[in-house]
């Protein structure tokens, strides 16, 4: 005999605010990878970058690189200010869930982004 044990998805608080949690045979289990919660907060974007883009750890290409993205890697933006140059653009964007920041030069914003 097979036992089946019904998952809930339900919403959990954690240290970064609200996200979705699975409770299962009444236990508390990890989040899923994105929950509903973080892509209805925060507006994606897209890395137009054929050779990807950098993650720097302060909206300026001097700052050291904290992660690299790929070409087409959708992610989430949470803010953007305006910081050192890059072929013409100043703007950057805040991710979320990488202490980092990317140039918009290189980052589509497919919804607006509020200023930091």
């Amino acid at each position: 005999m097979v036992a089946v044990s019904a998952v809930v998805a339900g919403v959990v608080a954690g240290t970064g605010g609200w996200t979705a949690g699975a409770v299962v045979n009444g236990q508390e289990g990890p989040a899923p990878q994105r929950s509903a919660a973080v892509t209805a907060a925060y507006p994606k974007g897209v890395v137009v970058s054929r050779s990807g883009v950098h993650v720097r750890a302060k909206p300026t290409v001097y700052s050291n690189v904290v992660k690299t993205l790929r070409h087409e890697q959708v992610v989430y933006l949470v803010c953007q200010q305006r910081g050192g140059w890059v072929e013409g653009n100043p703007v950057w964007y805040r991710l979320h869930g990488v202490n980092g920041w990317v140039s918009a030069r290189y980052v589509h914003d497919l919804q607006p982004v509020r200023a930091c």
